[in-house]
């Protein structure tokens, strides 16, 4: 009698491909943990600073910045200078912050950090030491983070924050409130199943993806606009309105981090110096170009001056503060010109609009150093 084969089933099929896959997982898995190609900055809840880099950007495309833009951070991971070897005979200062303080575009000599230096040290005191620990796309979530685990040992004197455009509905990215931690998430089932994944580099290269594609669509990226060519789109008075409401739980937990940013820097001697968010988010006509910004889109359902009041809800979160609670408040984006020779986007500084920041901040901060 001939043996007949038996034929697998359906729950034998499923089997085999549910251990096909887990085996694929946990092979990316492997290779990832021996070589990650994407140096993602925000991993397993823990801020990376890149330490020792030197980069070189060839820039042929835009006038805005300058042609060969060389990027380095030092041992510290931070952009600057190194940490002097008597750090005791030095005011040192930290500028935190994200994508518009790091200024990746920006060559080391002409961030705005580093200008600032420059003018510190002419006009309060030589034995100025800055350094610029700003990291792309990161919010107040992040900074809370980076405060804690890696400036707070490097005892500096000042810290000054620029803050305001990362933090916009900052909730809404899905629960990010986590994301910045390496705790568990209890909260439910499926918020302690995201926070475990999340311990994992494929977990932690999904979660990055994500972040960066929310970061495309509220146009939070380094491109150069030709604003004479991006659409236009009209929105009424009561969509404005409704979109402003829409913000204030997201402004209530922003007003508590900036309180937390504060309490840090206090109960470790430090000064926090907070300056608000500048853009050409805004209704204004351009002296550079002639062209009327107001309802130029710059997101999905959203054009400049709609944003535009939206960032201002955030910036005033800042400026209040200021009244209630006696923070060192700088208001950067009422100073800044709105004007698109400074920015290569609408949040972006050029190769002029650095210097303009770094003046600014400069006039300003002085009272703090007396």
């Amino acid at each position: 009698m001939e043996n007949i084969k038996k034929q697998p089933t359906f729950w034998s099929n499923v089997k085999a491909l549910f251990f096909g896959l887990l085996v694929a997982l946990f092979l990316i898995e492997l290779i990832l943990r021996i070589f990650h190609p994407f140096p993602f900055r925000v991993k397993h809840g823990k801020i990376i600073l890149p330490a020792n880099q030197h980069i070189v950007h060839k820039n042929p495309h835009s006038n805005k910045l300058e042609p060969v833009i060389y990027y380095s951070r030092n041992s510290l991971g931070l952009r600057g200078e190194e940490m002097p070897k008597d750090p005791a005979k030095w005011i040192k200062i930290i500028t935190i912050g994200g994508s518009t303080t790091e200024c990746s575009y920006n060559s080391d000599s002409l961030t705005w950090p580093e200008l600032l230096k420059t003018d510190l040290r002419k006009e309060v005191a030589p034995n100025i030491w800055l350094d610029n620990a700003g990291l792309d796309g990161t919010s107040t979530f992040g900074h809370i983070v980076l405060l804690q685990d890696h400036i707070v040992a490097l005892h500096p004197d000042y810290v000054i924050f620029l803050t305001g455009v990362n933090d916009m509905e900052e909730k809404a990215m899905g629960g990010f409130d986590t994301y910045h931690t390496n705790e568990l998430d209890k909260r439910s089932f499926k918020d302690y199943m995201r926070s475990l994944i999340r311990k994992t580099e494929i977990g932690s290269l999904l979660e990055n993806i994500y972040r960066y594609r929310i970061a495309y669509e509220k146009g939070l990226v380094h491109r150069e606009v030709n604003y004479a060519k991006e659409p236009k789109l009209s929105i009424d008075s009561i969509m404005v309105a409704k979109q402003i409401t829409t913000q204030q739980p997201y402004l209530l937990s922003y007003q508590k981090r900036i309180l937390t940013l504060d309490s840090i820097c206090r109960a470790n001697h430090i000064k926090a110096i907070f300056l608000t968010q500048p853009s050409l988010f805004a209704s204004f006509k351009d002296p550079a170009t002639g062209l009327d910004f107001t309802d130029i889109q710059v997101s999905p359902g959203r054009n400049a001056s709609l944003q535009g009041k939206i960032l201002d809800e955030y910036n005033n979160v800042l400026l209040q503060l200021k009244e209630s609670h006696h923070l060192n408040v700088v208001n950067l984006a009422a100073a800044m010109p709105h004007d698109s020779r400074y920015y290569y986007d609408y949040t972006h500084y050029t190769s002029i609009g650095t210097p303009a920041v770094a003046r600014i901040v400069a006039d300003s901060v002085r009272q703090y150093f007396k």
